[in-house]
């Protein structure tokens, strides 16, 4: 299913987890920036509640779990090809001491963070290669993933991976022109973390609007030198 903006003289892009703090940055500058955007979303109640004046503003949603390779596959069917960028931002977090981490917990954050990621990229390769004049991708780390830290220890493990995956993956498709990125944020000025740490100095955090610039940077022409890295952005924490 094409989406009905669908124009060769217009760059499309997919951001997976469009209803995230991040994705929904992500979302508007592409769309200020003249791209076609596709996102998705869990399931159909996301999708329902889906009104942040994004998706009159044309943006197209899809519905699917991207730690399911049949899911990841139609999802791409839908998009439709050629694809300029991708910005694959699901994932999520856990904490806590690595002596009371449980099997579940760890399926749930390799699926979450890491499959998800290969999956992702790994069938967005054709549509990428098949962008005229080249086309990137960006996934995204974090800041632990680059250092170290404690209580975050599985999820830094699936965001290390992710550093790894984009060195391997950006030398492999670079003769395609094709370049993959991650950035690696700091904690987010959003309104959880700042219910979640309501005594910590939120003006030293970056905001997702100033993580989706970074993002848009590393998609853009002036970018396109940037590959196989992974960009702090750390704000001044």
């Amino acid at each position: 299913m094409m989406h009905p903006m669908s124009d060769p003289g217009i760059p499309r892009a997919l951001i997976t987890g469009g209803n995230g703090n991040l994705g929904q940055a992500v979302s508007r500058v592409l769309l200020a920036a003249g791209y076609e955007v596709h996102v998705t979303v869990l399931d159909e109640a996301t999708r329902a509640s889906f009104a942040y004046g994004l998706v009159k503003e044309g943006l197209g949603v899809h519905v699917g779990d991207l730690s399911s390779d049949a899911d990841v596959r139609r999802i791409f069917a839908e998009v439709g090809s050629p694809l300029a960028a991708l910005v694959a931002t699901v994932g999520g977090f856990h904490g806590g001491a690595f002596a009371d981490v449980d099997e579940a917990t760890i399926d749930f954050q390799y699926r979450l963070n890491l499959k998800s990621a290969i999956l992702t990229l790994r069938h967005a390769h054709a549509a990428l290669a098949a962008n005229p004049g080249g086309a990137s991708a960006v996934l995204v780390a974090n800041r632990p993933a680059l250092s170290s830290g404690p209580g975050v220890a599985v999820t830094t493990a699936m965001k290390a991976a992710i550093v790894s995956l984009v060195q391997s993956v950006a030398a492999e498709w670079k003769p395609e022109g094709i370049t993959v990125n991650a950035i690696a944020p700091g904690i987010m000025d959003t309104p959880e973390n700042r219910r979640a740490m309501p005594d910590a100095d939120a003006s030293l955090w970056p905001t997702p609007a100033q993580v989706a610039e970074a993002i848009g940077f590393l998609l853009s022409a002036e970018g396109s030198i940037v590959t196989g890295t992974t960009l702090p952005v750390f704000g001044r924490s």
